[in-house]
């Protein structure tokens, strides 16, 4: 019997049979050759040499990682978005092909990889020795995950025998403002002309990202037919001008669901209906968008002089994905409106509201039983 993913399986006769592809024939058909072995131990062993024996007949295996990592990137522009292709290189370029760069790919194992991940957690910074951030160093163990399976799927290297250990990432408490601190926002925000205070009724009303309420503009608004068309964001990059450290873009949503139409809630009409000026960006007023990080030292500020309870702009998403659940809105419809790459994500981020929805839920399926 094979087992999963081996192609290796027990003979009558006792023995182990491994088989792996050893080219094709004149016809174009792929042409197989065998090992054997006493166990099932041996066997592997003995086919992951025959591979590598058939590898070093074909590919160069002095290829250096920094190498893959340049063919890894190439071939993946076409799929990767411009501002998380800046990103990667920049990671590439500032912490992995330094340290990692220089090894033959056929040398990189887990051990190496891990320890490279570990060094980064404890004093990854390359300005001034500190802990990189889990998160940070997470992005540089897929990058180079990616780029072996990469490898491994275009015939460059063997697969690695254990696994790249990626940072575990706390999970961070989630604000989310009560039924009486949204009523007193709301009643503040529709007394105010400011644009932070119209930027901030549009998140706590449909759950728009910082970024993608900063690329908002007019022309992705149809009030006739009463819906946002979520077609840009805002995002900042790593620069490469030599003289800034970052840049700010304007590009497509993160993800393929992220760019989206969300029906606009009548509350949400009457204050849009209101505006006079609609040309330009929605929360600059001008043919600019606003930096995120401005958007967001003014929401701060504009907390304080209200005497709002303070809290960072994307709490007003979970804010408005709250209330959703808590009235009733089916998980699949709000990770429409938020944009999720799926439900999962949606109740993982939501869990303990997802959770008392289910309870209440539960409570009332009962009752009607009793």
């Amino acid at each position: 019997m094979s087992r999963r993913g081996d192609n290796i399986h027990k003979r009558k006769d006792g023995r182990w049979e491994g088989r792996y592809k050893s080219g094709v024939n004149e016809m174009g058909k792929t042409k197989y050759k065998s090992v054997y072995g006493k166990t099932y131990g041996e066997c592997k062993e003995k086919l992951e040499n025959a591979k590598l024996g058939k590898l070093s007949n074909t590919v160069n295996l002095t290829l250096n990682f920094s190498c893959i990592l340049n063919i890894w990137l190439d071939n993946n522009k076409v799929r990767i978005k411009e501002s998380t292709l800046l990103k990667y290189r920049h990671i590439i370029n500032i912490h992995i092909v330094p340290e990692l760069g220089y090894l033959k790919i056929s040398s990189i194992n887990a051990c190496i990889v891990n320890a490279f991940l570990e060094t980064k957690l404890k004093q990854g910074s390359k300005k001034d020795g500190k802990a990189l951030s889990p998160s940070y160093v997470k992005t540089m163990a897929i990058i180079i995950e990616s780029a072996l399976d990469f490898a491994v799927k275009e015939g460059y290297c063997l697969p690695l025998k254990s696994e790249i250990n990626k940072p575990y990432l706390d999970e961070k408490d989630i604000t989310i403002l009560t039924i009486n601190e949204q009523r007193k926002y709301e009643k503040v925000l529709k007394k105010s002309t400011s644009y932070v205070a119209l930027g901030t009724i549009i998140a706590l009303y449909t759950g728009l990202r910082i970024g993608e309420i900063c690329a908002l503009h007019w022309k992705d608004i149809d009030l006739k037919n009463g819906l946002l068309y979520v077609n840009h964001t805002v995002s900042r990059v790593p620069s490469t001008d030599g003289i800034h450290k970052t840049k700010l873009i304007l590009t497509t949503p993160k993800t393929k669901a992220s760019k989206r139409v969300v029906p606009i809630p009548s509350s949400l009409k009457i204050v849009l209906d209101s505006i006079e000026n609609k040309s330009g960006f929605v929360v600059s007023n001008t043919i600019t968008f606003i930096d995120t990080r401005t958007f967001e030292y003014r929401f701060k500020n504009f907390l304080i002089d209200n005497d709002l309870l303070i809290i960072n702009f994307h709490a007003l998403r979970h804010t408005f994905a709250t209330r959703c659940l808590q009235y009733g809105m089916d998980v699949k419809t709000l990770s429409e409106i938020l944009g999720h790459a799926s439900e999962t994500t949606t109740l993982n981020t939501y869990t303990h509201t997802s959770l008392d929805v289910k309870r209440k839920q539960l409570e009332t399926a009962l009752k009607k039983c009793s």
